[in-house]
């Protein structure tokens, strides 16, 4: 999120012709009512003609449009398609991580299935398990070690290792790879792949910078 408005500004200056965004993302809660703005307002914030902090954006280096989608943001929204598009296939679930509004997303390609989990709590794994079914690959966000290991508050907005391991296993997923990682997931892997592995037997990777990870092969 922090990176959008520069994507925009670096996508314009590269651009032989005029750009029609279509950007997807949680809703802010009922009635504006919630502490994080809905996605179509958080963009206007940004190029808004109107206020917007790039208000610019819109015209620098190619003609801009923008077309947004707030996404359901409560646990017992169903899984939507918002993509379907020459192969190209994206769902989308709501999932829990405290007072900020999180969606997963499930992309298919020429056979492919990559899913995200982003930031959630283990309140959301049914609906994280649903979206990810048969997944060639999960990326999941492991920013806190198995209870008590990180600080209590910590787990009402992050999944710890074991459930993430079961929820592997449960959604029947090829391969994992662990991302945002907090520093004391870095300093003690092998003790998260250990947990891990207590429930999931396929491949289980960390992230890193410049890391290129090839889907259909072994991690």
């Amino acid at each position: 999120m922090a990176d959008l408005s520069a994507f925009f500004n670096a996508r314009a200056l590269t651009s032989d012709g005029p750009i029609a965004y279509r950007v997807f993302g949680p809703d802010g809660g009922p009635d504006g009512s919630g502490l994080f703005p809905k996605t179509s307002r958080f963009i206007d914030l940004l190029v808004g003609a109107e206020g917007g902090a790039f208000a610019y954006q819109k015209t620098f280096g190619a003609r801009e449009s923008f077309t947004v989608r707030n996404l359901a943001i409560s646990l017992d929204s169903s899984r939507t398609k918002i993509v379907d598009d020459e192969g190209l296939i994206v769902e989308e679930i709501a999932t829990h991580h405290g007072d900020c509004p999180p969606v997963a997303y499930r992309i298919s390609y020429k056979g492919v299935v990559v899913v995200f989990s982003g930031d959630m709590d283990a309140s959301a794994l049914p609906n994280l398990v649903q979206l990810a079914k048969s997944a060639d690959l999960l990326v999941f966000n492991c920013a806190v070690l198995d209870p008590p290991d990180s600080p209590s508050q910590l787990y009402d907005l992050h999944t710890p290792p074991r459930k993430i391991g079961q929820a592997a296993r449960d959604s029947g997923v090829r391969k994992l790879l662990l991302s945002h990682l907090a520093p004391d997931v870095e300093g003690q892997k092998d003790t998260v792949r250990k947990s891990i592995r207590a429930s999931f037997a396929g491949a289980v990777a960390f992230a890193t910078d410049r890391l290129r990870l090839p889907v259909l092969h072994s991690l």
